[in-house]
């Protein structure tokens, strides 16, 4: 790097900041003198590499060393898309670096490569665009940033759960389900390529430490806009994220639903209860405002979701999944699906049980979380191809049955039968949607439940 000729002091950590802030709200085309650079789709990495070597005029190299090494400040490059809400979602995963399964076992979380490489980073964030030029996508976010402190219990395990696995002789089973905020995952041209692991013989895929995609979300739209997170009491400060919400709940163990309306001031006597009532009293339980969206939950993808319980321990309702488009469940292969993507969410299950005497009564008795395993997701998979067969053969009408299916079925979910969109072939269908079997439901939550 040629530190004379540099438009910034690579030596001041703040020079090197008021630099990148003139890349907020611009492309990379308005700033460097280059007509074309790799695509993106076609070579991972391109517009990192771009923004490195040609906006802040280093060499691109493999060394472990921070990028800004004088100041140790790691720069990261990542895409930004828009839903159809037009809410910025993180494409991806930000990988921090490879992690080494022969080192690792002989770090603890502190001492950690990962931790020390994620501390200061210069997050630049591009909004990607499939149809445009890499030089012309938006710069949204140019923002200096870190692991935050309120998120370390989360990391701390994450990390040791991971870690733990390689100890045990099992980083051949390493798996993303394990974690909340981290992963470890899967970094090989060629899926094929194999590691060796320390305590085993078996070989393990390579893979790299980074942080999960619904949690690089979280982190985006806070730099954005703001999340409320929970806020934590004296004594609460090293608690993991699934202790804390369990030391929250557990206070209100065995109160009535509607009195806990009363009390957080939610329903007053011979008021209609809200429909979200179980909602906002999950809020307000977790010390959250009502109105924001819970900064932990988004950063792990964690949907709090209220289940009653009859006394047999049936759940008094299924659970749905939104409306789907027939038209997109035709061309859209499971993999890509929206409903794939709401079975991967963590669940919070705040379960409420009918009471052992009085009918329809129902008392706060638990917080599990959950989520669907790879076996049942493979179910649900049959169930949603299925469905798609059926709508593409021009029978759209004939729903996939509980009966049919271990984990999922379909039924209408519109206001009534009127209630219809067009399915490919012009013809109006009333809606439907996704819906987890109550049977299934009911043994998941036994299981969580211990």
């Amino acid at each position: 790097m040629l530190t004379d000729s540099l438009p910034y002091d690579p030596s001041d950590a703040d020079s090197i900041m008021e630099y990148a802030s003139l890349l907020m709200g611009s492309t990379l085309r308005e700033h460097v003198d280059v007509s074309e650079i790799a695509d993106p789709k076609q070579r991972k990495g391109s517009f990192g590499n771009a923004v490195e070597h040609y906006y802040f005029h280093y060499n691109l190299n493999s060394d472990s060393n921070p990028d800004f090494a004088e100041v140790g400040m790691e720069l990261k490059c990542t895409p930004l898309k828009l839903n159809k809400k037009g809410e910025f979602l993180a494409k991806e995963r930000l990988v921090i670096t490879m992690a080494n399964y022969m080192d690792v076992v002989n770090e603890t979380w502190e001492t950690s490569t990962l931790l020390h490489k994620a501390s200061d980073i210069l997050l630049i964030s591009y909004l990607y665009e499939k149809e445009k030029d890499p030089l012309d996508y938006e710069i949204v976010v140019a923002a200096r940033w870190g692991l935050p402190e309120e998120d370390m219990p989360v990391f701390k395990q994450d990390w040791e759960t991971i870690v733990g696995k390689v100890r045990a002789g099992k980083a051949h089973e390493i798996s993303g389900s394990d974690t909340l905020y981290l992963e470890a995952c899967t970094k090989a041209s060629d899926s094929s390529k194999r590691r060796q692991q320390p305590f085993s013989d078996i070989p393990a895929k390579p893979r790299a430490w980074a942080l999960k995609a619904s949690y690089m979300t979280a982190v985006q739209n806070s730099l954005i806009n703001s999340f409320s997170p929970i806020v934590r009491n004296a004594g609460e400060e090293e608690l993991p994220l699934i202790e804390l919400v369990r030391n929250r709940f557990s206070t209100y163990f065995g109160t009535p639903e509607r009195e806990l309306g009363q009390k957080f001031g939610y329903l007053h006597e011979g008021q209609r209860a809200a429909k979200n009532l179980c909602a906002l009293i999950t809020k307000r339980i977790l010390d959250v405002d009502e109105n924001s969206k819970i900064e932990e939950f988004e950063k792990a993808n964690i949907k709090p979701k209220t289940i009653r319980l009859k006394r047999n321990g049936r759940p008094k309702e299924a659970v749905s999944f939104p409306v789907f488009d027939y038209c997109a469940l035709a061309e859209t292969p499971f993999e890509e699906s929206d409903f794939l993507e709401y079975l991967q969410m963590r669940y919070l299950f705040v379960i409420y049980r009918e009471d052992e005497k009085e009918n329809d009564l129902y008392l706060l008795s638990d917080v599990v979380f959950w989520q669907m395993g790879d076996e049942d997701l493979d179910e649900a998979r049959k169930c949603y191809e299925e469905m798609q067969r059926r709508v593409i053969d021009g029978h759209a009408e004939n729903s996939v049955k509980s009966t049919e299916n271990r984990c999922c079925h379909v039924r209408p979910h519109g206001r009534n039968a009127a209630d219809a969109c067009m399915t490919p072939y012009g013809i109006p269908v009333t809606k439907k949607c996704f819906w987890l079997n109550q049977d299934y439901l009911a043994k998941e939550i036994k299981k969580a439940c211990g």
